[in-house]
């Protein structure tokens, strides 16, 4: 009985198949967002909402105080809060890249009018 060192755990057995080589560990992907149909949110151009809004509000202001009612103690202020609305929609819609700038315009000068009309009338 020969009495030597134990056999190296790490030596393959001479009976034993090689191991598979080992292939290089594969990069992950992170799952993209599904995105809807049309362009991104961040890519479209918004509509001329304000501006048509700006233009309404300002022919009501216009036209309001013109009316055959009796309006007698609020009639020379009812274009003050619908002008100074569409005001401030026609100037949001004037601003960045919207569609809609002339009806936006278009708004700005009848919100205007419709205050010049509410000034004279308060004055007069």
């Amino acid at each position: 009985m020969a009495y030597g060192p134990p056999p190296e755990p790490h030596e393959p057995a001479p009976h034993a198949a090689p191991p598979p080589p080992q292939s290089p560990p594969q990069p992950q992907h992170s799952p993209q967002p599904q995105q809807w149909s049309g362009s991104p949110a961040a890519a479209r151009t918004p509509g001329p909402g304000l501006a048509v809004a700006s233009v309404v509000l300002g022919l009501v202001a216009c036209a309001l105080p013109l009316l055959p009612f009796n309006l007698d103690l609020v009639r020379q202020y009812l274009t003050f809060p619908f002008g100074f609305g569409g005001l401030v929609l026609a100037i949001g819609g004037c601003t960045g890249g919207r569609r809609g700038r002339p009806v936006a315009v278009t708004g700005i000068v009848l919100c205007g009018l419709a205050l010049g009309m509410g000034v004279f009338m308060v004055a007069g």
